[in-house]
């Protein structure tokens, strides 16, 4: 595999976490006017209502938004790039990553490949290699 060393990167993250944080999601400067919400293939933000309150604080503020809820554990390349094309053909500017560990990652790599072209390995830096689980890291 070679790597493209020239490439500039710039993904702003901003992290709400605590009691009561989801609902102040109306009030945070919204970097986009529709959201792709990634989110696990689950149900917990489905059945605990997480979700539902996201859609309903965004409509608040007049954002619009697609869900990607196929987020498996230990995101998939696969995942990944299909995210991606879902963001591009929803015209998605922004991500809300819903849920743990998995949807944070994911989320970081969709923004990557909905903004540049190639194939994501072309921008890991560390991994198991193609088909396999996805694990990177970010350097800035």
């Amino acid at each position: 595999m070679s790597f493209n060393n020239d490439f500039n990167m710039y993904i702003p993250t901003r992290v709400l976490f605590g009691s009561g944080k989801l609902n102040q999601l109306h009030k945070q400067e919204m970097p986009g006017k529709k959201a792709l919400i990634v989110t696990s293939n689950g149900n917990s933000v489905k059945i605990n209502g997480y979700l539902e309150r996201v859609e309903k604080e965004l409509e608040k503020i007049r954002v619009g938004y697609f869900l990607f809820d196929e987020v498996e554990p230990n995101p998939l390349k696969s995942t990944v790039m299909r995210g991606a094309k879902v963001a591009i053909e929803n015209n998605c500017d922004f991500i809300i990553a819903l849920g743990g560990g998995s949807p944070m990652d994911a989320a970081k790599a969709i923004s990557i490949m909905a903004t540049n072209e190639g194939d994501l390995w072309d921008y890991v830096t560390e991994g198991t290699g193609k088909g396999k689980t996805l694990k990177m890291t970010l350097l800035n």
